[in-house]
């Protein structure tokens, strides 16, 4: 039987080349987009450059939680050997914007979304063991100061402090989540692909068009930023490698980077999270145990 990969924001950057390479390698590639033309341009073109059959889409914009959940079903039901998720979608913007359900756009997409989507899998993950989560994020997280009276940035917004509190919010569930996965024969890591040049420099004014021609002789492309997705989700080599966080070094390595981050702060954002998409939520039992302690907490250079 062929592993089943499913790439959420696979039309695209990142996701798009992510999901070329896995289907070069002739598995079972679950592409994901919000957008049905796209999503099915996408198909074609993965299927005419690498002849694998086995590609297949799902749609779901994750502004909803509720499309997230009846995505997370529906892969639930026709694919029932999913052995790896890599949640790759994001969003970044200039202002404030809200969700189906009323959340702040950028939390609710690069957050919220994967929140969800990954414990509505957890079961069938577990069922298909060894799988494994691989977590898009960004050294970004840095920057991330998670303030959970305002955790929707209702007080005063700004786009780049919104994506890398998201960032933060995705690395602390990665965290957390691999010490409640711990023995269960599911994986989950999380990563920073670099400085890569994608529509998220395009599409809003976060980044100035003078930034954006300062940093783009530094950028690289789409295919080399799927190359650490890539090892955490395929390579045999990082089939028992839980709950690190890796980073691009030279073109095609990669390193651990070591964080410390704040059990109690992840915990509590974990609890805060399942309240914001209980009327979503399937399944809540991760893990059999909890972690114990605490590790101060560190600042990180943006990727």
């Amino acid at each position: 039987m062929l592993p089943t990969y499913l790439v959420t924001g696979a039309t695209d950057g990142i996701g798009k080349a992510t999901a070329l390479a896995l289907a070069r390698s002739n598995v079972c590639v679950i592409i994901h987009g919000r957008d049905p033309d796209k999503t099915a341009a996408t198909l074609q073109q993965l299927k005419q450059e690498t002849g694998n059959s086995n590609l297949h889409t799902v749609l779901a914009d994750f502004t909803s939680l509720e499309e997230v959940a009846v995505l997370a079903e529906h892969i639930c039901d026709r694919f029932p050997d999913l052995n790896v998720l890599i949640n790759n979608a994001g969003h970044l913007t200039d202002h404030r914007q809200l969700s189906v359900d009323g959340f702040e756009l950028t939390f609710a997409v690069n957050y919220l979304a994967p929140f969800l989507l990954t414990l509505n899998l957890i079961a069938t993950l577990k069922d298909n063991m060894p799988a494994r989560i691989v977590n898009v994020a960004s050294t970004a997280l840095g920057g991330g100061r998670l303030n959970f009276s305002d955790l929707q940035q209702e007080q005063a917004f700004n786009g780049w402090q919104a994506y890398a509190n998201s960032k933060l919010a995705n690395v602390l569930f990665s965290h957390l989540l691999a010490e409640k996965l711990e023995g269960s024969g599911v994986v989950s890591n999380s990563l920073c692909p670099g400085l890569i040049d994608t529509n998220f420099f395009h599409t809003n004014s976060v980044f100035p068009k003078s930034a954006y021609e300062r940093m783009r002789p530094g950028m690289r492309s789409s295919e080399e930023g799927a190359l650490v997705p890539l090892y955490l989700a395929s390579d045999p080599a990082a089939a028992e490698i839980n709950g690190e966080f890796f980073i691009r070094e030279g073109r095609d390595g990669r390193r651990i980077m070591r964080l410390h981050w704040e059990h109690k702060t992840a915990t509590q954002l974990w609890s805060a999270s399942e309240g914001l998409v209980g009327p979503w939520l399937k399944f809540k039992g991760v893990g059999h145990h909890e972690a114990v302690g605490t590790s101060p907490e560190k600042s990180f250079q943006a990727c």
